[in-house]
């Protein structure tokens, strides 16, 4: 990965510039060529029985396939799984629990001709605890919602595994200020404290001295529209260098995109190091096409919000693509939709007949994917920002055309999306570079499809091919990559139990639980998770799923005990199998006389844990610790031990446990933190 941008020296100055013969105005076909049959329609099937992987794709040309393989989260393709001239191929060494990233090329001779994606996995364990958010939110518009919104809000994280807190601002705060508050939140457990939510009025970071015509050319390659652009990328970078020394401003036509020394507008249009929080920003000020205020608007968003991770609207698991480039020079942006489209929900579910705004009104999808010339306020075959005042019923959004992807600014296309009253949750400005959307359908979120593309150097670490831009990779690590909506999204969420109970019973020694069934199909039952702090981590103390709708606590804490109630399904998704949750039913019982005293947190310090994933022993790295304890994903300990006062390395058999996913906690003089490992 290339964290250090030199913006007159840059490596990637071998390619031509031909991407600025592209401008995004309006274009129609070049060629008659169709988008799809260029790119790779990718599904897999998985088989729990014999630990294989069955890999599917639809493409036309091509001489052979080679097909690699990495562990979600690692950076190499280190394994090879095979060369076929069949548009299939069987990996019969996958290992049940483990995420796969799968990478196809397609060959003409020994020459890369296109590259296409999906993550699978069999079984993928169950996620109890997904890290902690902090939601960055100004003062005005937090005081605007009322205890009901905020609370419904916050408890939507808490009960889907979060530990969530609030950070209020300024709305005049400037960005360095806010960028203190997230930094002083993330250095208490980098580990842990990965996601952040931006909503309201919180000030933009601008960045760049994008030129047209050159390397550092501004990615929708229009000659006025060079300069610095806004960008979310300075908050989720806790140790990059973010400089304001140059000067950008001779044939840049808006005032904003203009850049001046010290003027709080940052140099870099490459992310100078990687992103280390997965950011998303629901910004809904200066949209007066829509009928609401920008609070009422704000207000609207966390309503559909909680229906969905409620699971009160489900979606279908269809696609729709709208395609206005087509060829567009042989750059064919729409590529990488398809392959995203097909690795979520499956070729056989996209759909790319009809007009977006009209199509999206009339039925519900999951994903969409549109691009067409623009302006600020348009996008041509799509209609204006207007059109989104109606419901609109695609909830995660893929936008491509000129000018919006500069999105602030009065009426701005993009972020009008989120203003629908409809279904639609996040969008993002991509293409210029690609993003890549593949491990959501195994549960990941999408803010980690977010960081994953923002971070991405060079087409998931090949130089060349199908999902890079057709003329190289130099748009990847821009600064203008910013999701818009909450980052913590899944696809997926089952349906929640209902009216969750908790009743001490045996002279208050004992609570009993009980609940509403959900109307989950497919579900194999319920896990109970408890906590002694309402707004903390809870921790599983069911050790396979319940299937009646009622459980006893025989050791629970002294004092107030909180739980969630939670529904489980192994999902099959067109890439594989995992295990999903509802969001927790709460319930509380207090004053019980609990003797259970293993309460656990998630705050104050950090340790380093490598290497992670493992497949053998696994060393911990900490000052000044007291204890190590190992638990499994059923909060079983399953390793526990004293330090000693000088020790700073410690060796956990790592290589004696099942393969899976376990807490290690350390507690040391100056607190207690917790990191997941995974053993393979």
């Amino acid at each position: 990965m290339n964290t250090n941008y030199n913006m007159n020296k840059c490596p990637l100055l071998q390619y031509k510039w031909l991407l600025t013969l592209c401008l995004l105005m309006g274009t129609s076909l070049m060629n008659a060529q169709n988008i799809k049959d260029s790119s790779f329609q990718v599904s897999a099937t998985v088989n729990a029985s014999n630990h294989s992987i069955k890999l599917n794709w639809i493409v036309s040309g091509g001489n052979g396939f080679q097909v690699h393989r990495k562990i979600v989260g690692n950076n190499d393709w280190v394994t090879y799984i095979g060369k076929t001239s069949a548009a299939t191929l069987t990996d019969t060494s996958a290992k049940i629990g483990v995420a796969y990233d799968y990478r196809i090329m397609k060959l003409f001779g020994n020459s890369v001709y296109q590259i296409g994606y999906i993550s699978s996995g069999i079984n993928l364990p169950l996620v109890d605890f997904r890290n902690a958010i902090l939601l960055v939110i100004d003062s005005t518009t937090y005081n605007g919602l009322n205890t009901i919104e905020r609370s419904t809000w916050l408890n939507d994280y808490i009960a889907d595994g979060f530990i969530a807190s609030f950070q209020l601002v300024s709305p005049t705060a400037k960005a360095p200020a806010i960028k203190a508050k997230i930094k002083a939140w993330y250095d208490k457990s980098p580990a842990t404290n990965t996601y952040c939510l931006l909503i309201g009025k919180i000030t933009v970071p601008y960045a760049g001295l994008q030129v047209p015509n050159t390397v550092n050319l501004n990615p929708d390659a229009h000659t006025e529209h060079g300069g610095a652009w806004p960008t979310d990328c300075y908050y989720a970078d806790m140790d990059g260098d973010w400089t304001d020394d140059y000067t950008m401003v001779s044939g840049v036509a808006r005032t904003e995109n203009q850049n001046n020394p010290n003027d709080g507008k940052f140099d870099q249009h490459f992310i100078p190091s990687d992103l280390d929080i997965q950011i998303g920003r629901v910004d809904l000020r200066n949209l007066p096409s829509q009928p609401l205020t920008e609070l009422q608007l704000i207000k609207q968003y966390l309503r559909k919000l909680h229906q969905f991770k409620a699971s009160q609207i489900k979606p279908r698991d269809k696609a729709f693509i709208c395609d206005n480039f087509g060829f567009l020079g042989g750059e064919m942006p729409m590529r990488s939709g398809w392959n995203n489209a097909s690795a979520l929900v499956g070729a056989a579910n996209i759909n790319a007949t009809g007009n977006f705004m009209d199509s999206v009104k009339a039925k519900s999808y999951i994903f969409s994917d549109l691009m067409g010339g623009g302006s600020y306020t348009t996008c041509n075959g799509i209609y204006t920002s207007a059109n989104y005042k109606d419901s609109l019923l695609a909830v995660f959004n893929v936008q491509f055309g000129s000018y919006f992807g500069d999105w602030d600014n009065t009426d701005n296309f993009l972020r009008s999306c989120l203003a629908s009253k409809g279904l639609t949750l996040t969008t993002c400005w991509a293409a210029r570079p690609h993003w890549y959307f593949q491990h959501m359908a195994l549960g990941y979120s999408v803010g980690y499809s977010a960081i994953i593309s923002q971070n991405n150097n060079t087409d998931m670490t090949l130089a060349s091919g199908f999902m890079g831009s057709y003329n190289g990779n130099y748009l990847d690590r821009r600064i203008s990559m910013t999701l818009m909506g909450d980052p913590s999204l899944r696809m997926k969420y089952c349906d929640m139990p209902k009216n969750a109970n908790a009743t001490k019973v045996n002279s208050n020694k004992n609570v009993k639980l009980d609940w509403t069934a959900s109307n989950e199909p497919g579900l194999i039952g319920y896990h109970i998770y408890r906590a002694t702090d309402a707004n903390n981590l809870y921790f599983r103390i069911t050790t396979q799923p319940i299937t009646i709708l009622t459980f006893t606590d025989i050791d629970p804490y002294a004092g107030n005990n909180h739980y969630l109630v939670k529904a489980v399904k192994l999902e099959t998704s067109n890439a594989g199998s995992y295990y999903n949750t509802s969001l927790g039913a709460m319930a509380t019982a207090t004053g019980v006389s609990g003797t259970n005293t293993a309460v656990l947190n998630t705050t104050v310090v950090d340790f380093n844990l490598y290497p992670n994933p493992t497949s053998g022993n696994v060393n911990v790295q900490v000052l000044d610790a007291q204890t190590i304890t190992v638990m499994n994903m059923n909060g079983q300990v399953i390793f526990e031990s004293n330090t000693s006062k000088d020790q700073t390395v410690f060796n956990l058999p790592s290589s004696q446990w099942a393969i899976g996913i376990y807490i290690v906690k350390v507690n040391t003089l100056n607190g207690v933190a917790v990191k997941k490992l995974l053993v393979e």
